[in-house]
Parts: C-alpha cells; structure tokens; sequence
C-alpha cells in the first residue's frame, strides 16, 4: 500500500509539469470581435511599368484644294477636254474658247513690232551718215539732232508695240484654260458652245485635289502639349475597315475651341490611287508619348465619389483611404498619376465596406 501512494503522488506531479509548459507554448485565442473588426481583401502591388499614350479620335477626311474653273475672258466655249470623274495634272488643258479674234490680235501687234524694228533701223542708219556730216560740217547741228529724236521715238515706238505683243499673246493665252492643280474633275456645269462672261464669272468645272488628302480631328487640350507636327497617325475608314492608313500631322491650332476645350489637328494622308474620298470619317489612333515607370492599377481597386477618385492602401494590417489623380485607361486598368507610391498594396477587391483605419486581413487569390 505504501508504494502503490508514492507512485501515485509521482504521476500527479509530472501530469503538473507538462501542463504548465504546454499552456505557456499557446498563444491566447482571438475574441469573437476582434475577428469581427477585421475585413478580408485582396491588393495588388502598386509595381512601376512601361505605359504607351495612344489617344482615339474621329476625323474628317477633307480636300486640301478646291477650285471652281471659270473664264478670265468672255467668250464661247469651243472644247471641253476632260470629263467628270477623270483625273488631270497641274497644266493640263480643260477648256478652250473661240479664240479667232485673240490670234487676229496678235497677227496686228506683231506688224506693228516689225513696222516699229524697220523704222528704228533706218533711222539709225541715218544718223550715222548723218553724224559724219555733222562732222564734216556738211550740214547744221539741227539737221543732226532731228534725225537723233526720230531715233528715240522709234525706240519708243517699238517698246510699245512689244508690251502691246505681249498682251495681245496673253490675251490668246487666257482663252485657254488650265488645270492649276493634279486633282479630279468634281462637276460640269458649262457646255460646248455655250457663251461664258468673266463679271460674274460663270463657272466651267470644279477640281478637287485627292491626293495627298487632309484629315481633320480633335483632342482634349490636355494632350496637346504632347503632340508635335511631324508625328505619323494610324487611321481607319468604314469604307476599308481591314485596311489601316498612315498620315503625317502638319498642323497643331494654337489655341482650343472655348466651348468643347478641343484643339484642331490636321494630317496629310498619301491617296496615290485616290480610294480615300474626302467626307470620308475616320477613327484616328495616335501615339502621345511614354512613361517607362508609370503605375498602373485594376479599375476594380478604384473608388469614385462626389467627383474624386480614392483607393485604399494596405499597411501593417491596416487601411488608409487616399485620394488619387488618374490618367488613361486601357485593358480595364487605369494610370496612376498622383497618390499611390510604388510598392504599396492597393486594396483590389473587398473596399466597398472599408474605412480610415480599419484593421484588414490580406487574403490570396
């Protein structure tokens, strides 16, 4: 009996021991309202990137030239020498007017040049024989200085026969009217035979350049300052939805439209084949520059209200709202241009119900 107590009281004394040190190994549980207090979410790492700036826009194609062909002299048209539709070069021919009375001009004025030469020459023979005369004393001074004046009129004479040349032969010139751009021929309006006056002037032809064409489009004046003449464009029309078409931009507005804020761009775009027509519209993709570390995060992870945007960050197991600038969106992701510094976890999924300083709990996807 004596030893049966003393084994007993030993494995009550060791059982003590080991209880002890396995209480002290535990950590004390979590009440019920801590768990509660603390939300779960998901983040993402605020991690810096190569971002590319493409705008879209709509454009217009337009013709850069436009021009009504009309008479620079009255008179009936004779020929008409291109049709609608057909294509002409800078210098082409495309009407001519009766012109029998503008040859029998120059036929006049012509005569009166060679009348004026003839004079002017014998008069200058004379005044050679006459000046040795003159210094032989064989006749008087005034005898030689008349002969001298003639010599002068007829150079006056003749000057003015040859402007008259001249005007006779531009007056012949202008019954035949020339193309004075490569272009196609937009509408007929007069016909062969038909008399047409220079006050009003009376419309022949229209001609519209087609090549190169203009493109005509708008961007917000945020992006302005980002885009420079020279820059090359990508396009699309309806007409060729497969197809994409290149332009240069020539021209930035120096200044924006006070009701839309929008600045005018215009392009030029090659139409070698004239398949682009003007009027066509046009959905417009340019690049704007990069940013080779910008910060991008899911539109997910973004809160908009009354006009801000705010996101929630992570740290050391706690929320803090910040107020955000953002810049473009793509692929439902959206720049971060101000707020959010690199490294940081940006609650992604669970901020519906956070607020400043709540205690969260991270939680993998």
């Amino acid at each position: 009996m004596k030893g049966f107590t003393i084994l007993m009281l030993l494995i009550a004394f060791l059982g003590g021991c080991g209880s002890k040190e396995s209480a002290s190994n535990e950590k004390p549980p979590r009440s019920l309202n801590q768990i509660a207090e603390e939300r779960q979410v998901e983040v993402v790492e605020a991690v810096p990137g190569p971002i590319a700036y493409t705008l879209s826009a709509v454009g217009s194609l337009k013709t850069p030239e436009h021009v009504t062909i009309s008479p620079k002299k009255a008179g009936i048209i004779e020929k008409i020498l291109a049709r609608e539709g057909e294509r002409v070069r800078k210098g082409q021919l495309l009407v001519q007017l009766d012109e029998v009375d503008a040859r029998l001009q120059v036929d006049r004025a012509e005569a009166r040049v060679q009348e004026a030469e003839a004079s002017l020459e014998a008069h200058r023979i004379i005044l050679i024989r006459y000046q040795k005369l003159f210094e032989g004393k064989v006749i008087p001074q005034q005898t030689y200085e008349d002969i001298g004046l003639k010599v002068k009129l007829d150079e006056a004479r003749l000057a003015l026969a040859r402007t008259e040349l001249s005007q006779a032969r531009q007056n012949l010139q202008d019954h035949r009217i020339i193309s004075p751009i490569d272009g196609i021929v937009n509408l007929k309006i007069a016909s062969i035979g038909e008399h047409v006056n220079v006050a009003p002037k009376d419309e022949i032809l229209t001609i519209v350049q087609m090549d190169p064409l203009e493109l005509e489009f708008y961007i917000p004046e945020n992006w302005a300052g980002r885009i420079r003449p020279g820059s090359q464009i990508q396009f699309v029309v309806k007409a060729f939805p497969e197809e994409k078409y290149s332009a240069s931009l020539q021209f930035v507005s120096p200044t924006a439209d006070p009701a839309t804020r929008n600045v005018k761009m215009k392009a030029m775009a090659s139409n070698p084949q004239y398949r682009l027509k003007p009027g066509f519209f046009a959905e417009v993709t340019l690049m704007a520059g990069n940013n080779p570390n910008g910060i991008t995060l899911p539109e997910s992870a973004l809160i908009s209200q009354e006009g801000k945007i705010f996101a929630f960050v992570v740290k050391e197991g706690v929320s803090h709202r910040r107020e955000v600038e953002t810049g473009i969106r793509f692929d439902g992701k959206v720049e971060v241009v101000k707020g959010i510094q690199k490294g940081e976890q940006v609650v992604s999924i669970g901020h519906e119900q956070l607020t400043e300083g709540m205690k969260v709990q991270i939680v993998k996807k």
